[in-house]
């Protein structure tokens, strides 16, 4: 076995329950030192704990955590509001990005995740990329050294190849920060190619998000459906241990963790999110052969 993961990070989907205390806790318990956060929770977390930005860093600091990333930023291009989410959802997700980028200053984010919840077709793709070179710049000037495009079937980039291209022309176009997430379940539910993951190079992907489920989904399930009914890695008929395999290989295994949606996490207890997180990753890696000191500590 090799070490190949170079980072770990916990994702926010398996903390948004917890207060920030917990929130760290899990992350210490999964012996991550990365965690990713909304910038709803970043405010939600200063408004009803009390816990300003800057020192949502220092406890996280204070603990050997980095808040590495923010996720996501979704009104970056000129259409960005979705058709197919309800209101409740456009509020969560509609800071804008002069809020945004004070907020990764705050929090000591160098990270920042692009979703693209704009319809399929609203822009041309001329456009899109026009907008992702824009904010890929814009981004730089804050400190963001990665600026992370993550392809979602739900919407306007709904593939792995269409996501990648767009990559591709902006850091042709000088976008040194461009780069990737790739999600195990936006790459299963838009039938992206994994073969074009060996085309990818390894420091371009900079956060990797496994999870599981069916790999057909039955009769009268929607892709939006399923989308918050995700498992956790292992638990389901996902490629997740071909697709490490290929990461590993090139070296794409960037700030990885289970990115995972359910009602499951819920009454989960910070220690027992951590441990999950821990002990599915540490499988899947293991089955790939890949494994690092410290998922064996």
């Amino acid at each position: 076995m090799k070490r190949a993961v170079l980072s770990y990070t916990m994702p926010f989907s398996n903390v948004s329950h917890l207060p920030l205390a917990g929130k760290l806790k899990a992350t210490q318990v999964a012996g991550y030192t990365e965690l990713s956060l909304m910038p709803v929770e970043v405010e939600r977390i200063a408004a009803t704990e009390g816990i300003t930005p800057r020192d949502q860093r220092k406890q996280a600091e204070d603990l050997g955590i980095r808040i590495v990333r923010l996720d996501p930023l979704n009104t970056w291009p000129r259409v960005w509001r979705p058709d197919n989410m309800d209101e409740v959802y456009i509020a969560s997700v509609d800071t804008p990005p002069d809020r945004f980028f004070a907020m990764a200053e705050a929090v000591g984010a160098t990270q920042m995740s692009l979703n693209a919840t704009f319809p399929m077709g609203a822009m041309a793709l001329d456009e899109i990329v026009d907008h992702y070179i824009a904010i890929c710049k814009r981004s730089a000037e804050h400190g963001i050294t990665a600026c992370d495009l993550e392809p979602i079937p739900l919407w306007g980039v709904p593939t792995l190849a269409m996501g990648w291209t767009i990559i591709e022309r902006a850091i042709a176009a000088g976008a040194e920060n461009a780069g990737l997430v790739f999600d195990t379940w936006h790459c299963v539910r838009s039938y992206s190619d994994i073969g074009l993951l060996r085309q990818i190079p390894g420091d371009r992907i900079h956060c990797v998000q496994l999870n599981d489920g069916l790999l057909h989904l039955p009769p009268g399930v929607t892709v939006k459906d399923d989308c918050y009914d995700r498992k956790f890695p292992g638990d389901g008929e996902f490629p997740n241990v071909e697709i490490v395999r290929i990461l590993a290989e090139t070296g794409g295994l960037n700030g990885l963790g289970p990115e995972v949606f359910s009602p499951i996490l819920a009454d989960m207890s910070a220690d027992f999110v951590g441990e999950i997180t821990r002990r599915t990753v540490s499988g899947v890696l293991a089955a790939a052969g890949v494994a690092d000191e410290l998922l064996r500590a």
